[in-house]
């Protein structure tokens, strides 16, 4: 079997890179503030209102059932995004969907709204 090798010509050291990088640097953490905000699903007070309530939010569920130090990947957290602003918004669509490691074995969690 043959393979090819692909040579690159990329110039680490040109001011076009380093501008490049500077420039994609800057939209991850764009990305990653956006992100955050979104978890903030609807805000301090909506936790606050579900803890009162004797409920976890639904994040905090999904911690307590995955294995410690495994990763949540979520899904669709950008559902939905910046929709409804007039009402309020709707992070994630109003759910939290994502793949994660529970007694070792991946899974599609998706939990349900509390009554």
């Amino acid at each position: 079997m043959c393979a090819s090798v692909l040579k690159t010509i990329v110039n680490s050291k040109s001011p076009g890179f380093a501008e490049n990088t500077r420039r994609i640097v800057d939209l991850l953490t764009k990305i990653k503030n956006e992100e955050e905000q979104i978890r903030q699903g609807g805000g301090a007070k909506a936790v606050e209102s579900q803890h009162k309530k004797g409920r976890l939010t639904a994040r905090e569920r999904i911690t307590k059932l995955i294995d410690p130090g495994a990763q949540f990947f979520e899904l669709g957290i950008y559902a939905a995004y910046e929709m409804y602003e007039e009402w309020g918004g709707a992070p994630s669509a109003g759910t939290v969907t994502g793949l994660a490691k529970v007694c070792g074995r991946t899974f599609m969690l998706m939990p349900m709204m509390q009554p």
